[in-house]
């Protein structure tokens, strides 16, 4: 009995090492970028609508890359299994995104809808981690986004409005929507609404299955930038840490 116990112990940690060497060749495979992100079907139209952005020094070096349909490098951006793999240095300041290549207007309904799974989240600061999604805008003088949406601390998924552009003034809503553990799969819709100059987030932790949603009122300072608005979405680490990684099951642009 005792031999049969052992032998079959044995036999269970072989074939789990055999999955998890696996599971590692197949990764290492993926990174050798035959497989173009911009050629998936569930993220092409959207990476055609987008140029990459890779920040390096702590925010000072910036690589823009024109096309991200066209971009597939191991260290920052490729894919894996049907899986869109972002990848930050992990540096304050640094990050890897995804930057809407539109000019979008308030008076006109458009969205950014992602399903990812994020891991390596910077916990040393309970107020500040990485940013995941954005409504930004390219106006000369704005200095921040309208609004982002930022796992905090490692254990909170946060949605930030401003009603200014420039930093550190006007009214700040900060909201806190759902708990957040390494490794949490992410289901969030960023909406311009038409016509009513508001603005909708819904966040749904799906591991956790706890959701929210909340519409936000655009400031009328924001609005004297109207038609110049997009989305980014990615791995914007506010402090220093880990290098976080994002995987997409799902990533899209909607427009009306």
């Amino acid at each position: 009995m005792i031999n049969n116990r052992f032998l079959s112990l044995f036999v269970l940690l072989v074939f789990s090492n055999l999955i998890i060497h696996s599971q590692e060749l197949s990764e290492d495979n993926c990174k050798v970028c035959t497989v173009l992100p911009g050629s998936v079907d569930e993220f092409k139209s959207a990476l055609i609508d987008s140029k990459l952005h890779y920040y390096t020094d702590n925010g000072k070096t910036k690589l823009d890359l024109k096309k991200a349909e066209e971009i597939c490098d191991a260290n920052y951006f490729y894919t894996c299994n049907g899986l869109m793999f972002l990848i930050s240095t992990g540096q304050k300041n640094d990050r890897t995104e995804i930057r809407q290549d539109k000019n979008l207007s308030l008076n006109d309904y458009s969205a950014m809808h992602f399903i990812a799974k994020f891991e390596n989240v910077p916990d040393t600061n309970s107020r500040k981690g990485v940013t995941i999604g954005q409504i930004h805008n390219d106006t000369k003088g704005v200095k921040r986004p309208l609004l982002r949406v930022e796992i905090a601390g490692g254990n909170a998924i946060k949605v930030i409005v401003t009603d200014s552009y420039i930093k550190n003034e006007g009214n700040v809503e900060n909201d806190f929507f759902t708990s957040f553990k390494e490794k949490d799969e992410v289901e969030c819709k960023i909406e311009i609404n038409d016509s009513d100059d508001k603005i909708t987030v819904f966040v749904n932790n799906l591991t956790q299955d706890k959701k929210e949603s909340k519409t936000y009122n655009v400031s009328d300072l924001w609005k004297e930038m109207d038609g110049n608005f997009y989305f980014k979405a990615g791995a914007y680490t506010q402090v220093s840490g880990p290098k976080t990684k994002v995987s997409y099951s799902k990533f899209q642009f909607v427009y009306e």
